[in-house]
């Protein structure tokens, strides 16, 4: 069986860093957890299942980084989350971490 490396590496690339993702695709806009799904899937070609991507959004939460909060929906309702003040700094923060480990690894600023 013939594997597909860039597949295999965009997953996890991906996966290591959702919660950044995540917080990033809130800070734009609040959003409930299939819209997020969606977007994952739509702009970086990675499908999350609802157990990988459910208990990120709760322990998100828990953190406080986003607040969700239930919008009655005809049939049933939904959780709209949306980033907190404190997600926000833990998001920049984190991109700060990964454009620096970028640099990195591209070998800007090894002796």
């Amino acid at each position: 069986m013939i594997r597909n490396i860039e597949k295999d590496w965009r997953e996890r690339v991906v996966k290591s860093n959702l919660d950044l993702i995540v917080l990033k695709l809130l800070r734009s806009k609040p959003q409930w957890g299939y819209e997020v799904n969606i977007a994952i899937r739509d702009r970086y070609r990675v499908y999350l299942s609802a157990g990988t991507l459910y208990p990120l959004l709760h322990s998100l939460e828990s953190d406080g980084y986003i607040q969700g909060e239930w919008e009655p929906e005809k049939r049933r309702g939904r959780r709209i989350y949306k980033i907190t003040d404190s997600g926000i700094n833990f998001l920049e923060v984190g991109e700060r971490a990964t454009v620096e480990l970028a640099r990195l690894m591209h070998g800007q600023g090894l002796a």
